[in-house]
């Protein structure tokens, strides 16, 4: 089984400037998505772009920050403290890879912890080997089945199971040539109608592909074919439970970490069957109202994001979070002054009020089970090192 320390390590240091902020400390970001561009290989039926009604590639192409703007970025999030780089979005990050590997390479020789998430199908044995070399931390390759009939339907282009499968293969290859653990290697399954009832199969391949962490996100709805993928309200109430049972087991045996049977666990049945997150979001907000947490302040906030995250699109705007429609720009104002800026500071007063923004709506289920992770440890903190909570 993988060590965690590292991951440990930043989560404390999250909670602690958490912690920092709640008593009137200002802290830098801890963490950065970023979407280097919004360019992709691949038609996937669950995707955002999917639903957009354009070329999301053509599009990325006329507005996408340069590459010398992403390498600025990056030397200024390190000197703002950010632990941790992950190169997300909707789009296949290494698609352009005269963007993607020179960022890659800094990020590393800031010595920031990467992630990366990929489709798996654009990788050579020479890049995969370069990822070996440099230490990169961690690499999430996106695999809905553990077969080519189911994933290449829901991926939107055959042949795209087998290239991804090879690409985990040459991974593993040259960790183990090179001897070493890194970069840790994540499985992320979209679950859906189409493969809810292979999630065992998919730990039995996690297995055999030498996966460190099983990730299983259940379905975000942006389209109308993403709404045909919808998983029925009584499956998720009667069968979907006992293959989570089974993926569980078989987890367990073969010692895999994951988010799915953990007390965070994702796959929770008002995060499965709930289009509207925001409506998840209330209930917290309910549930915290009757808790002794005093209101107007960070732990009475629905979202921790503000205070520990920058999202930063591929044309350069800049806000808290990858769902945002609105912020500030790269293209006018450094990452130091959006962070400290008016626009953040707006945000942070309108969440510490219980005020959600219309992108809540569309909140990403792991981030709703992590956010209630993170404010039980900062309640333990709070009450550990100033006794305001008992």
């Amino acid at each position: 089984m993988r060590n965690f320390a590292r991951e440990e390590e930043i989560n404390r240091e999250r909670i602690r400037r958490l912690a920092n902020w709640y008593l009137g400390k200002k802290e830098g970001p801890i963490h950065i998505d970023a979407e280097l561009h919004k360019r992709c290989n691949l038609n996937c039926s669950f995707c955002p772009r999917s639903g957009s009604g354009h070329d999301s590639n053509a599009e990325s192409k006329t507005n996408e920050l340069f590459t010398e703007q992403w390498i600025k970025t990056v030397r200024d999030a390190s000197e703002m403290g950010v632990a941790v780089f992950n190169l997300e979005g909707a789009n296949e990050p290494i698609y352009v890879p005269e963007l993607a590997f020179p960022v890659i390479e800094e990020i590393k020789k800031a010595g920031m912890y990467g992630i990366l998430t990929t489709n798996g199908t654009l990788w050579t044995e020479e890049k995969l080997k370069n990822l070996v070399d440099i230490k990169w931390d961690r690499i999430h390759f996106s695999v809905d089945a553990p077969d080519a009939e189911i994933h290449d339907s829901l991926r939107g282009i055959k042949g795209s199971f087998e290239m991804a499968m090879q690409s985990i293969k040459l991974l593993n290859k040259w960790k183990e040539r090179i001897g070493s653990n890194l970069p840790m290697l994540n499985m992320n399954i979209m679950i859906c109608n189409k493969n809810y009832y292979k999630l065992p199969e998919m730990v039995e391949l996690a297995n055999k592909l030498k996966v460190d962490y099983i990730f299983v996100e259940p379905l975000m709805i942006f389209s109308e074919s993403g709404k045909k993928l919808k998983i029925k309200d009584e499956d998720v109430k009667n069968r979907l439970p006992n293959y989570i049972k089974d993926a569980k087991a078989l987890a367990d045996k073969y010692e895999i970490d994951n988010n799915f049977s953990k007390q965070d666990k994702n796959l929770d049945e008002d995060l499965v069957v709930e289009e509207n997150k925001k409506k998840v979001l209330i209930k917290d907000l309910e549930v915290l109202a009757d808790k002794d947490i005093k209101k107007g302040t960070l732990l009475s906030a629905p979202c921790f994001k503000p205070w520990t995250r920058i999202a930063i699109k591929y044309d350069g705007l800049t806000g808290h979070c990858g769902l945002i429609q609105d912020g500030e720009s790269l293209k006018e104002k450094s990452l130091r002054e959006i962070w400290y800026g008016e626009w953040l500071d707006n945000i942070r007063n309108k969440m510490m009020k219980g005020q959600l923004l219309e992108h809540c709506s569309q909140c990403v289920p792991s981030d709703i089970t992590q956010r209630r992770r993170f404010r039980r440890e900062l309640l333990a903190i709070l009450d550990d090192t100033h006794g305001l909570y008992n």
